[in-house]
């Protein structure tokens, strides 16, 4: 089944810009080491140079960690950051309303410059924050409390360059939904009644794919040459893991493994899957006849249980 990742934030449609200081820096070195130790947890990084993607920033209860060169620093008043593909530009989601309204925070990480830009009016939130793959935009899934839980209502797209956000309501849109970017940075998907639907910019549907299963979790579901895209199986299948093909919509693979989570494509034949190893956790590369390759994190269970969430970026 798919599971949430470690981000649970209330956030608010008008948009104005504020200087800020930039996220904190922490050093930097040019060579990656073989392991990488998270601050603050017991979950051990495995890298080698040369990987396509590697942990840009990491979330779990409730607290932000940037990285920067080998290091990661805890970015106090944040609950949410991710990074660009390239790594040059972040953004973060603030802990908490300002003057009614939800934000983010732009940054720079090569100039050190951040930007604040509002998004959604409270008491609407508007988190899930995932790049395209140009970096030029991010779209942030817009949600609405109801009774205990919470539902989408559209979503918030933040153009990087022009600094500004705009507020999409979405008609009948699926109350689970959280939305990505499709590979040619032109639309969006989300989960629709069992299925992938995917919408205009403005909103509008340009087309539904029914009973694959809802998208899988990850910074992006297609796979790198934009062909597959992942989802978790429906229900009928024995399966967790399906690979659908983009323009047919047919089914591709379905993938032999029974993962906790899924955390995005590692190249066009493998994956990032977190599968349970030895009382914990650990993120492993798995191929698509759900062979494990490498593994790429030790996850203790006190973190797993305190929803930890790597996001990996492309390098």
């Amino acid at each position: 089944m798919p599971v949430t990742s470690g981000i649970h934030r209330l956030l608010g449609g008008a948009v104005t810009m504020a200087c800020l200081a930039v996220l904190a820096p922490t050093a930097a070195h040019a060579a990656l080491p073989a392991d990488v130790t998270l601050p603050d947890t017991r979950v051990t990084v495995r890298e080698s140079p040369g990987d396509p993607f590697t942990v840009s920033s990491y979330t779990f209860d409730n607290l932000a960690y940037l990285r920067r060169g080998d290091a990661f620093a805890k970015q106090t008043g944040y609950q949410e950051i991710t990074v660009a593909p390239g790594g040059a530009k972040a953004l973060a989601i603030p802990s908490s309303y300002s003057s009614g309204h939800d934000s983010v925070l732009l940054a720079d990480l090569v100039a050190a410059k951040a930007v604040k830009v509002q998004t959604v009016q409270k008491p609407l939130v508007a988190h899930f924050a995932h790049w395209s793959r140009d970096g030029r935009k991010v779209v942030l899934t817009a949600q609405r409390k109801v009774g205990t839980g919470w539902e989408t209502t559209g979503f918030v797209i933040v153009d990087a360059t022009a600094k500004t956000a705009r507020t999409v309501t979405v008609s009948g849109v699926d109350k689970t939904a959280r939305f990505r970017w499709t590979p040619d940075n032109a639309q969006l998907i989300a989960a629709y009644q069992g299925g992938v639907r995917f919408y205009g910019q403005d909103g509008a549907v340009r087309r539904t794919l029914a009973k694959t299963g809802a998208p899988a979790g990850g910074e992006d579901v297609f796979s790198p040459s934009g062909k597959g895209l992942m989802t978790w199986c429906p229900a009928s299948y024995t399966e967790d893991v399906c690979v659908w093909d983009r323009s047919s919509g047919k089914l591709a693979l379905k993938v032999n493994i029974k993962p906790k989570a899924l955390l995005g494509w590692w190249d066009e034949r493998s994956f990032i899957a977190v599968v349970p190893s030895s009382g914990g956790y650990r993120a492993v590369v798995v191929d698509v006849k759900g062979k494990g390759l490498r593994v790429l994190a030790d996850v203790s269970a006190a973190d797993w249980n305190k929803k930890i969430y790597l996001s990996y970026t492309r390098s």
